[in-house]
Protein backbone atom coordinates (compact mmCIF):
# COMPACT_ATOMS: atom_id res chain seq x y z
CA UNK A 1 0.00 0.00 0.00
CA UNK A 2 3.07 2.35 0.34
CA UNK A 3 2.53 3.79 -3.49
CA UNK A 4 -1.39 4.21 -2.43
CA UNK A 5 -1.73 7.62 -1.69
CA UNK A 6 0.41 8.90 -4.89
CA UNK A 7 -1.93 7.44 -6.84
CA UNK A 8 -5.27 8.97 -5.16
CA UNK A 9 -4.02 11.99 -6.83
CA UNK A 10 -4.78 10.76 -10.28
CA UNK A 11 -8.64 9.75 -8.99
CA UNK A 12 -9.74 13.15 -7.61
CA UNK A 13 -12.16 14.14 -9.90
CA UNK A 14 -14.29 11.24 -9.39
CA UNK A 15 -17.49 13.42 -7.31
CA UNK A 16 -19.37 11.60 -5.06
CA UNK A 17 -19.41 9.58 -1.34
CA UNK A 18 -22.33 7.65 -2.96
CA UNK A 19 -19.96 5.28 -4.49
CA UNK A 20 -22.34 2.22 -3.88
CA UNK A 21 -25.27 3.61 -6.15
CA UNK A 22 -23.71 1.27 -8.98
CA UNK A 23 -23.25 -1.70 -6.87
CA UNK A 24 -19.81 -3.31 -8.22
CA UNK A 25 -18.91 -7.20 -9.53
CA UNK A 26 -15.29 -8.07 -9.97
CA UNK A 27 -14.42 -11.43 -11.92
CA UNK A 28 -11.83 -14.19 -11.11
CA UNK A 29 -10.19 -15.54 -14.01
CA UNK A 30 -8.69 -19.31 -14.62
CA UNK A 31 -5.08 -19.87 -14.71
CA UNK A 32 -3.29 -20.30 -17.97
CA UNK A 33 -3.01 -24.00 -18.81
CA UNK A 34 -2.44 -26.45 -21.54
CA UNK A 35 -6.12 -26.44 -22.37
CA UNK A 36 -7.06 -22.59 -21.71
CA UNK A 37 -4.18 -20.17 -22.85
CA UNK A 38 -3.80 -16.37 -21.86
CA UNK A 39 -5.75 -14.76 -24.93
CA UNK A 40 -8.85 -17.39 -24.69
CA UNK A 41 -8.94 -16.37 -20.72
CA UNK A 42 -8.73 -12.62 -22.21
CA UNK A 43 -11.78 -13.68 -24.58
CA UNK A 44 -13.53 -14.52 -21.66
CA UNK A 45 -12.77 -11.99 -19.41
CA UNK A 46 -14.05 -8.98 -22.00
CA UNK A 47 -17.43 -10.93 -22.73
CA UNK A 48 -18.06 -11.11 -19.02
CA UNK A 49 -17.22 -7.89 -18.53
CA UNK A 50 -19.24 -6.47 -21.08
CA UNK A 51 -22.26 -8.97 -19.88
CA UNK A 52 -22.18 -6.74 -16.00
CA UNK A 53 -21.60 -3.49 -17.46
CA UNK A 54 -24.05 -3.70 -20.28
CA UNK A 55 -26.51 -5.35 -18.04
CA UNK A 56 -28.05 -2.49 -16.28
CA UNK A 57 -27.53 -4.14 -12.77
CA UNK A 58 -24.33 -3.79 -11.98
CA UNK A 59 -21.26 -2.53 -12.57
CA UNK A 60 -17.50 -4.07 -13.53
CA UNK A 61 -15.08 -3.23 -10.62
CA UNK A 62 -13.65 -3.95 -7.10
CA UNK A 63 -15.30 -1.88 -4.13
CA UNK A 64 -15.64 -5.05 -2.59
CA UNK A 65 -14.95 -8.56 -2.43
CA UNK A 66 -18.22 -10.15 -4.62
CA UNK A 67 -16.80 -11.20 -7.79
CA UNK A 68 -18.53 -13.98 -10.41
CA UNK A 69 -16.30 -17.26 -10.30
CA UNK A 70 -16.37 -18.78 -13.58
CA UNK A 71 -16.24 -22.44 -13.75
CA UNK A 72 -14.54 -23.55 -17.24
CA UNK A 73 -15.42 -27.45 -17.67
CA UNK A 74 -14.26 -28.95 -21.21
CA UNK A 75 -17.12 -31.00 -21.32
CA UNK A 76 -16.12 -32.78 -24.55
CA UNK A 77 -14.11 -32.46 -27.87
CA UNK A 78 -14.74 -34.15 -31.16
CA UNK A 79 -13.53 -34.28 -34.83
CA UNK A 80 -16.51 -33.79 -37.26
CA UNK A 81 -14.88 -34.87 -40.90
CA UNK A 82 -15.34 -32.64 -43.61
CA UNK A 83 -14.54 -32.18 -47.04
CA UNK A 84 -11.23 -30.48 -47.64
CA UNK A 85 -10.54 -30.23 -43.74
CA UNK A 86 -11.65 -31.85 -40.78
CA UNK A 87 -13.42 -29.53 -37.73
CA UNK A 88 -12.65 -29.74 -34.08
CA UNK A 89 -15.93 -29.33 -32.61
CA UNK A 90 -15.94 -28.39 -28.62
CA UNK A 91 -18.14 -27.93 -25.91
CA UNK A 92 -17.99 -26.67 -22.83
CA UNK A 93 -19.89 -25.98 -19.45
CA UNK A 94 -19.67 -22.29 -18.49
CA UNK A 95 -20.70 -21.99 -14.95
CA UNK A 96 -20.88 -18.70 -13.24
CA UNK A 97 -21.13 -17.98 -9.76
CA UNK A 98 -21.75 -15.09 -7.81
CA UNK A 99 -19.49 -15.25 -4.67
CA UNK A 100 -18.35 -13.36 -1.76
CA UNK A 101 -14.20 -14.00 -1.87
CA UNK A 102 -13.67 -13.66 2.50
CA UNK A 103 -16.88 -15.81 3.41
CA UNK A 104 -16.89 -17.99 0.11
CA UNK A 105 -20.39 -17.84 0.05
CA UNK A 106 -22.72 -17.98 -3.52
CA UNK A 107 -25.18 -15.38 -4.13
CA UNK A 108 -26.49 -16.89 -7.37
CA UNK A 109 -25.67 -19.76 -9.57
CA UNK A 110 -26.54 -20.54 -13.60
CA UNK A 111 -24.66 -22.68 -16.15
CA UNK A 112 -24.68 -23.04 -19.82
CA UNK A 113 -23.42 -25.59 -22.48
CA UNK A 114 -21.58 -23.68 -24.89
CA UNK A 115 -20.19 -24.69 -28.16
CA UNK A 116 -17.49 -23.75 -30.86
CA UNK A 117 -15.87 -24.94 -33.67
CA UNK A 118 -12.73 -24.30 -35.32
CA UNK A 119 -9.29 -25.87 -37.16
CA UNK A 120 -7.97 -26.96 -33.64
CA UNK A 121 -9.29 -27.84 -30.10
CA UNK A 122 -7.19 -24.05 -29.14
CA UNK A 123 -9.42 -22.31 -32.15
CA UNK A 124 -12.36 -23.64 -30.81
CA UNK A 125 -12.36 -22.81 -27.24
CA UNK A 126 -12.06 -19.16 -28.81
CA UNK A 127 -15.11 -19.85 -30.60
CA UNK A 128 -16.99 -20.59 -27.89
CA UNK A 129 -16.15 -18.06 -25.31
CA UNK A 130 -16.81 -15.50 -28.60
CA UNK A 131 -20.31 -16.75 -28.80
CA UNK A 132 -21.25 -15.79 -25.02
CA UNK A 133 -24.34 -13.79 -25.64
CA UNK A 134 -24.11 -10.75 -23.23
CA UNK A 135 -27.84 -9.64 -23.95
CA UNK A 136 -28.82 -13.34 -22.62
CA UNK A 137 -32.37 -12.27 -20.79
CA UNK A 138 -31.55 -15.39 -18.56
CA UNK A 139 -27.81 -13.88 -17.48
CA UNK A 140 -28.83 -10.40 -16.84
CA UNK A 141 -31.92 -12.13 -14.30
CA UNK A 142 -28.79 -13.92 -12.78
CA UNK A 143 -27.13 -10.77 -12.08
CA UNK A 144 -30.26 -9.30 -11.02
CA UNK A 145 -31.09 -12.54 -8.29
CA UNK A 146 -27.46 -12.22 -7.28
CA UNK A 147 -27.53 -8.50 -6.33
CA UNK A 148 -30.89 -8.91 -4.54
CA UNK A 149 -29.44 -11.77 -2.67
CA UNK A 150 -26.05 -9.55 -1.45
CA UNK A 151 -28.02 -6.66 -0.23
CA UNK A 152 -30.24 -9.41 2.05
CA UNK A 153 -27.53 -10.09 3.53
CA UNK A 154 -25.70 -6.39 4.00
CA UNK A 155 -29.19 -5.93 5.59
CA UNK A 156 -29.18 -8.73 8.04
CA UNK A 157 -25.49 -8.88 8.82
CA UNK A 158 -24.54 -5.22 8.79
CA UNK A 159 -23.66 -5.15 12.38
CA UNK A 160 -21.46 -7.99 12.09
CA UNK A 161 -20.37 -6.40 9.19
CA UNK A 162 -19.60 -2.97 11.56
CA UNK A 163 -18.63 -4.86 14.57
CA UNK A 164 -15.75 -6.92 12.14
CA UNK A 165 -14.47 -2.99 11.13
CA UNK A 166 -14.31 -1.59 14.03
CA UNK A 167 -12.11 -4.55 15.33
CA UNK A 168 -9.89 -3.85 12.21
CA UNK A 169 -9.39 -0.65 13.21
CA UNK A 170 -8.64 -1.35 16.38
CA UNK A 171 -5.58 -3.33 15.57
CA UNK A 172 -4.75 -0.27 13.13
CA UNK A 173 -5.46 -2.31 10.05
CA UNK A 174 -6.83 0.67 8.66
CA UNK A 175 -7.15 -0.20 5.04
CA UNK A 176 -9.35 -3.62 5.70
CA UNK A 177 -11.38 -1.35 8.35
CA UNK A 178 -12.44 1.05 5.67
CA UNK A 179 -13.06 -1.15 2.98
CA UNK A 180 -15.24 -3.22 5.07
CA UNK A 181 -17.56 -0.52 5.33
CA UNK A 182 -16.98 0.94 2.24
CA UNK A 183 -18.53 -2.10 0.67
CA UNK A 184 -21.98 -2.01 2.43
CA UNK A 185 -24.39 -1.07 -0.57
CA UNK A 186 -26.96 1.32 0.46
CA UNK A 187 -30.17 -0.57 0.30
CA UNK A 188 -32.19 1.56 2.29
CA UNK A 189 -31.88 1.38 5.43
CA UNK A 190 -29.42 3.16 8.38
CA UNK A 191 -26.84 1.12 7.86
CA UNK A 192 -25.08 2.72 5.04
CA UNK A 193 -24.71 5.81 6.29
CA UNK A 194 -23.52 4.88 9.69
CA UNK A 195 -20.94 2.96 7.57
CA UNK A 196 -20.37 6.54 5.83
CA UNK A 197 -19.64 8.69 9.06
CA UNK A 198 -17.45 5.59 10.81
CA UNK A 199 -15.59 5.67 7.58
CA UNK A 200 -14.59 9.13 7.86
CA UNK A 201 -13.35 8.35 11.51
CA UNK A 202 -11.31 5.56 10.35
CA UNK A 203 -9.90 7.34 7.22
CA UNK A 204 -8.41 10.44 9.77
CA UNK A 205 -6.94 7.77 12.09
CA UNK A 206 -5.34 5.79 9.06
CA UNK A 207 -3.87 9.70 7.78
CA UNK A 208 -2.40 10.14 11.68
CA UNK A 209 -0.84 7.13 10.54
CA UNK A 210 0.57 8.22 7.38
CA UNK A 211 1.08 12.10 8.17
CA UNK A 212 5.00 11.69 8.90
CA UNK A 213 5.69 9.60 6.08
CA UNK A 214 4.23 11.94 3.46
CA UNK A 215 6.08 14.85 4.71
CA UNK A 216 9.27 12.85 4.61
CA UNK A 217 8.46 11.86 1.20
CA UNK A 218 7.35 16.26 0.44
CA UNK A 219 10.33 17.57 1.85
CA UNK A 220 12.98 14.53 -0.25
CA UNK A 221 11.12 16.18 -3.12
CA UNK A 222 11.76 19.76 -2.13
CA UNK A 223 15.00 19.18 -1.95
CA UNK A 224 15.38 17.75 -5.61
CA UNK A 225 12.92 20.92 -6.71
CA UNK A 226 10.49 18.46 -7.57
CA UNK A 227 7.47 21.08 -5.82
CA UNK A 228 4.89 20.14 -7.77
CA UNK A 229 5.13 16.64 -6.90
CA UNK A 230 5.51 17.72 -3.02
CA UNK A 231 2.91 19.63 -3.06
CA UNK A 232 1.19 16.31 -4.46
CA UNK A 233 1.90 14.44 -1.37
CA UNK A 234 1.19 17.59 1.27
CA UNK A 235 -2.40 18.06 -0.28
CA UNK A 236 -3.01 13.88 0.37
CA UNK A 237 -2.24 14.89 4.08
CA UNK A 238 -5.94 15.48 6.11
CA UNK A 239 -6.40 18.79 7.85
CA UNK A 240 -7.44 17.42 11.33
CA UNK A 241 -4.09 15.66 11.31
CA UNK A 242 -1.77 15.78 13.97
CA UNK A 243 1.08 17.02 11.75
CA UNK A 244 -0.50 19.60 9.72
CA UNK A 245 0.75 22.51 11.21
CA UNK A 246 4.01 21.40 9.78
CA UNK A 247 2.31 20.50 6.43
CA UNK A 248 1.13 24.49 6.08
CA UNK A 249 4.47 25.83 6.35
CA UNK A 250 5.63 23.29 4.19
CA UNK A 251 3.17 24.79 1.44
CA UNK A 252 4.02 28.41 2.32
CA UNK A 253 7.62 27.53 1.57
CA UNK A 254 7.12 26.21 -1.67
CA UNK A 255 3.88 28.52 -2.35
CA UNK A 256 5.97 30.82 -4.79
CA UNK A 257 7.69 27.85 -6.68
CA UNK A 258 4.65 26.26 -8.19
CA UNK A 259 1.82 27.71 -10.45
CA UNK A 260 -1.29 28.61 -9.03
CA UNK A 261 -3.35 26.27 -10.10
CA UNK A 262 -1.27 23.80 -8.30
CA UNK A 263 -1.57 26.04 -5.25
CA UNK A 264 -5.41 25.70 -5.27
CA UNK A 265 -6.86 23.82 -2.81
CA UNK A 266 -9.26 21.10 -3.36
CA UNK A 267 -12.29 20.96 -1.48
CA UNK A 268 -11.44 18.68 1.54
CA UNK A 269 -13.87 16.51 1.62
CA UNK A 270 -14.29 15.56 -1.81
CA UNK A 271 -10.55 14.42 -1.43
CA UNK A 272 -11.45 12.55 1.71
CA UNK A 273 -14.21 10.79 -0.36
CA UNK A 274 -11.99 10.15 -3.36
CA UNK A 275 -8.96 8.74 -1.09
CA UNK A 276 -11.34 6.53 0.94
CA UNK A 277 -12.83 5.29 -2.19
CA UNK A 278 -9.30 4.27 -3.78
CA UNK A 279 -8.44 2.87 -0.91
CA UNK A 280 -11.23 0.34 -1.02
CA UNK A 281 -10.33 0.13 -4.52
CA UNK A 282 -6.77 -1.18 -3.95
CA UNK A 283 -7.35 -3.01 -1.11
CA UNK A 284 -10.06 -5.38 -2.76
CA UNK A 285 -8.44 -5.55 -6.22
CA UNK A 286 -5.49 -6.87 -4.51
CA UNK A 287 -7.48 -9.85 -2.59
CA UNK A 288 -9.09 -10.99 -5.69
CA UNK A 289 -5.83 -11.12 -7.50
CA UNK A 290 -4.43 -13.52 -4.94
CA UNK A 291 -7.18 -16.46 -5.89
CA UNK A 292 -6.03 -18.21 -8.27
CA UNK A 293 -7.84 -21.93 -9.77
CA UNK A 294 -7.35 -23.89 -13.13
CA UNK A 295 -10.03 -25.21 -15.91
CA UNK A 296 -11.24 -28.33 -15.23
CA UNK A 297 -11.11 -30.81 -18.23
CA UNK A 298 -13.53 -33.70 -17.84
Amino acid sequence: MGQLFLMLMLFLPSFCFSQNTDFTLGIILPEPSQKINEAQITKLESKLSNLINNSGVVTYGYNNDFIIFPIVNIDDVSIVQGGLENITVTTIDLTLNIKQISSNKSFNIISRKIKGSGKTEQLAITNAFSLINTADKDLIEFLKIGKGNIYKYFDENCSKIMSKASNSYARQDFEQAISLLQSIPETGNNCFSEAQKNTLVYYKGYQSKLCKENITKAKSEIAVKNYETALSYLNMIDGSSSCYSEVEKLINQISDKVEKNDKKELDLEIRRINAIKEIAKAYYSNSVRTVKYNVIVR
